[in-house]
C-alpha cells in the first residue's frame, strides 16, 4: 500500500468569514440536484467518546440507489441562510438531509461558484500549535457523479498570496464531501481567490460504500483511528481523511491516508502524532470517495 499520513492540530474559530471567487475558463455540466430520498442513501451511526482512550465507532452506508432525473439546474431561490452561509435555502437543505458526517463540522462559510449550484465549497479555518491552515472541502449535490478541478490561492490579512491552492478530484459521487488541508504562510481571512474552477468530463465512475473506523490509543499512547471502507464493487478508496472535533464541531486535530488498496474491503490505520489535546476529543467525521477499481 503507498500511505502518507499527515498531522494537522488545534484550531482557529472563525464565526465571520468572506470569501471571493474569480473565475476564468470555467466549463460546467447541465445536471441536477441530488435528493436523498430518491438518490444513493448514506446512513451514519455515531458512538459519542467518553474519555481520552475510549475506542468507538461510526458507519457510513452508501447504497446503490441512484436514478437519473432531470438534467436541468435547479436555482431559483437565492436568498441566503446567514452570515457565513452563501447557499441558498435549497442548497442548505440538501447538505442538512445528507446522512453524512458533513454537517458534524463547524464550516466558517459554505458557498457555491457562480453557475454550478450543485458544488458547495466549505472552509474551516485552525491551527497547529502557531502554523494556521484551512480545511476547505468540497461536495457535490449534483444527481450525477462530478470531476472537480480548480486552482486558486488564499488570502493573507492585507490581500497577499499566503498558500496555494489545486484540486483535482474525479468522480465525486452524489452527497459525497472531499477535504484537503491547506498550510497557510500567514493568518488566512478564509477568503479564497479562485483562478479556475471546471467540471471536466468524468473518465472515472464512483461506488457506493460503508465506512467504519474506532478511536483509540497505540502502544505509546499516541491517538489513532483504524478504519475500514466496504463496497459491493471492485473498488479502491483512494485519501481517507479524518478530523478530531469537540464538543461545537470545530476542528481538534487532521490526519489522512493515501490507500491505493483495491479490493471489496480495505482497512488500515490513520496515525495522529499527538497524546493529548487542550480540548476533549467527542467526535470523529471521516471523509472517502473511493471509485470503482479497473
Amino acid at each position: 500500500m503507498k500511505r502518507m499520513n499527515k498531522k494537522l492540530m488545534s484550531v482557529l474559530c472563525m464565526a465571520m468569514t468572506v470569501f471571493s471567487m474569480t473565475t476564468c475558463d470555467v466549463k460546467v455540466s447541465a445536471a441536477g440536484y441530488f435528493y436523498p430520498s430518491s438518490q444513493p442513501k448514506t446512513t451514519t451511526e455515531s458512538n459519542t467518546i467518553t474519555g481520552n482512550n475510549s475506542t468507538t465507532g461510526n458507519k457510513t452506508t452508501t447504497e446503490n440507489k441512484t436514478t437519473t432525473g432531470n438534467k436541468a439546474l435547479i436555482g431559483k431561490e437565492k436568498s441566503t441562510l446567514s452570515s457565513s452561509s452563501y447557499l441558498t435555502t435549497e442548497q442548505q437543505s440538501i447538505l442538512n438531509k445528507l446522512d453524512t458526517d458533513y454537517t458534524k463540522v463547524n464550516w466558517g462559510v459554505q458557498y457555491s461558484p457562480k453557475g454550478m449550484d450543485g458544488i458547495i465549497i466549505s472552509v474551516a479555518p485552525y491551527q497547529e500549535g502557531r502554523y494556521p491552515y484551512l480545511l476547505v472541502a468540497i461536495t457535490n449535490i449534483y444527481n450525477e457523479d462530478v470531476t472537480f478541478s480548480a486552482t486558486g490561492y488564499a488570502k493573507g490579512q492585507n490581500g497577499q498570496e499566503i498558500a496555494d491552492i489545486s484540486f483535482y478530484e474525479e468522480a465525486i459521487r452524489p452527497g459525497n464531501t472531499i477535504a484537503k488541508a491547506i498550510y497557510c504562510d500567514n493568518t488566512p481571512t478564509g477568503e479564497i481567490h479562485w483562478d479556475s474552477i471546471e467540471l471536466p468530463k468524468t473518465y472515472g465512475e464512483s461506488t457506493y460504500w460503508e465506512g467504519d473506523w474506532s478511536f483509540s490509543t497505540d502502544i505509546n499512547g499516541y491517538y489513532q483511528i483504524d478504519y475500514t471502507v466496504k463496497s459491493e464493487d471492485y473498488m479502491t478508496p483512494g485519501y481517507v481523511t479524518t478530523l478530531l472535533l469537540d464538543s461545537y464541531g470545530n476542528v481538534i486535530d487532521v490526519a489522512y491516508d493515501y490507500n491505493c488498496d483495491k479490493g471489496y474491503y480495505v482497512s488500515d490505520s490513520i496515525q495522529f502524532y499527538a497524546k493529548d489535546y487542550d480540548r476533549k476529543v467527542v467526535d470523529v467525521a471521516m471523509f472517502t470517495n473511493p471509485l470503482i477499481a479497473k
